[in-house]
């Protein structure tokens, strides 16, 4: 099963580890890149995050994040279809150009998941999935605690 992390699931142990949620969200990060480890799931990168990661301020941020994606198995590399699938999903649900860029990189590299901390942006897929189903496929859009509550049967928070 092939998994996409958004910038967020990278940048989340960086983020105030004093409010609850950013605390159980990087916890249920933590596990899913055991999972990974274990090769019970396989990580994707894309030219988007190595995009992203490059414009990173935070010199320390920047080589985590570059240490980490060592686990990705493949790369997905600039294609004209993903921006015609970012396109369309800009279109249907009036994404962010960045986050459609992401989703469709997910989809273009046959993603079963697509993991982010970005609610909203769940919400607004999720709200116009029947418009958006030819283009985005069977994805599954989660956020990581979701992911292992719902995917894996996992009591994360009870």
């Amino acid at each position: 099963m092939k998994i996409y992390f958004d910038m967020n699931i990278y940048n989340r142990i960086f983020d105030d580890q004093t409010q609850m949620r950013i605390k159980f969200e990087s916890m249920a990060i933590d596990i899913l890149f055991e999972l990974i480890e274990q090769e019970k799931y396989e990580l994707m990168w894309s030219f988007i995050l190595e995009y992203e990661n490059s414009r990173n301020p935070f010199i320390e941020r920047k080589l985590h994040i570059n240490n980490i994606s060592y686990l990705c198995k493949e790369t997905i590399k600039p294609d004209d279809n993903i921006r015609l699938i970012s396109r369309d999903i800009v279109k249907y649900s009036n994404t962010k150009d960045k986050d459609a860029l992401h989703l469709a990189s997910a989809v273009y590299g046959n993603c079963n998941y697509f993991i982010t901390c970005d609610d909203k942006f769940i919400k607004t897929i999720e709200k116009n999935r029947v418009r958006l189903k030819d283009i985005i496929k069977n994805i599954k859009l989660y956020n990581p605690i979701d992911f292992l509550r719902k995917e894996m049967d996992i009591d994360v928070i009870e």
